[in-house]
């Protein structure tokens, strides 16, 4: 047993509900060879934590713009938020710590002065990047959670709304197509927008 192999194995069962005992049965060990490696939960958990953003697959810098780098890093932050849930929703003094938020941001923003912004700019891009990872991974657990039945997240939504009273709902009658997105769309629309317009103001 290494130290790696139960960090692989606290990710694979998700940090969220993450105990002594089911990991040590999911690994099928006792408890105790879990305490010979950490001192508690918590700390397995925080290590547990740093180890996933090593895993994370950050773009590689192919001499893209920072535009699409960032878009590259919304996606790829987003999946790790998607999952592991409790990220979202952590708070990085009691939960898991400032550490692993400053050595994500710092990771982010090397790559964007790599593309050529100034170390301001790059802040600003990290602000969007985060917000829009964030928003995104909520949405895509949201969908998740439909029961889609096999179903498309767009089919699933037609068939709810062909079951409203269109007279109530005008505009949504005439646009459901449109506003029906799945969450990677809707991530990527808003994001691209965001982009632009500080590009626009990189540009003033």
């Amino acid at each position: 047993m290494k130290r790696d192999d139960i960090l692989n194995g606290a990710l694979l069962i998700g940090l969220d509900n993450l105990t002594m005992k089911n990991l040590a049965e999911h690994l099928k060990v006792g408890t105790a060879t879990l305490y010979q490696y950490f001192e508690n939960r918590e700390t397995l958990l925080m290590e547990a934590a740093e180890y996933s953003i090593k895993l994370l697959p950050f773009p590689d810098y192919r001499g893209q713009g920072w535009q699409e780098m960032a878009l590259e890093y919304t996606k790829n932050v987003q999946k790790i938020l998607k999952q592991h849930p409790s990220f979202i929703h952590s708070h990085p003094v009691t939960d898991y710590g400032y550490k692993i938020h400053f050595t994500l941001t710092e990771k982010i923003l090397t790559d964007l002065v790599s593309c050529g912004l100034d170390a301001k700019q790059a802040i600003k891009v990290a602000h969007i990047i985060t917000m829009a990872s964030y928003g995104g991974a909520v949405e895509a657990i949201r969908q998740e959670r439909l029961p889609l039945n096999g179903a498309n997240i767009q089919s699933y939504i037609s068939s709810q709304f062909k079951e409203m009273d269109s007279d109530e709902f005008p505009i949504l009658s005439e646009n459901i197509e449109d506003f029906i997105l799945s969450a990677e769309d809707k991530t990527d629309f808003l994001l691209r927008i965001a982009l632009a317009n500080i590009q626009n103001e990189f540009e003033e």
